[in-house]
């Protein structure tokens, strides 16, 4: 699965489906889908509200093929206020959620992972956009 982290506004969410190589600011990744990141969110604190982030509540647009997900607030929130000396703790902690534990890697592996989507959320916050996760088959 190819998967994107995009600073774009929600209302791009049928555009993002249909030009998916698009000019908005992207991440990147193969397999960082909802439910792995739905880990990164709880490693952030957010226990209770992470688990929704891997079903369809926070789906924007989708075929059958492709799905275009919303950050929630909460999740932008503490992606955006992580400081680099947390980093460390929340991919050691992230690592040991069942689908990055899956994939075999350890927290130091994913750090730079985090810092890079923490930095995109700042980034999505400063341009007063949403960060979107793109997911295709």
């Amino acid at each position: 699965m190819l998967t994107d982290i995009l600073i774009a506004s929600t209302d791009d969410a049928p555009q993002i489906l249909s030009a998916a190589s698009g000019s908005w600011p992207r991440l990147q990744f193969n397999s960082l889908d909802n439910i792995a990141l739905a880990g990164l969110w709880a490693a952030l604190g957010a226990t209770a509200e992470a688990a929704a982030f891997e079903g369809e509540k926070h789906l924007l647009a989708h075929t059958p093929a492709q799905w275009v997900f919303e950050f929630p607030q909460d999740f932008v929130r503490r992606l955006s206020a992580l400081q680099p000396s947390g980093i460390k703790d929340v991919a050691a902690a992230w690592a040991t959620h069942d689908e990055i534990a899956r994939m075999g890697v350890s927290g130091p592996s994913i750090e730079p992972v985090v810092d890079a989507v923490s930095g995109f959320a700042r980034q999505a916050t400063g341009e007063n956009k949403s960060l979107l996760l793109f997911m295709s088959l």
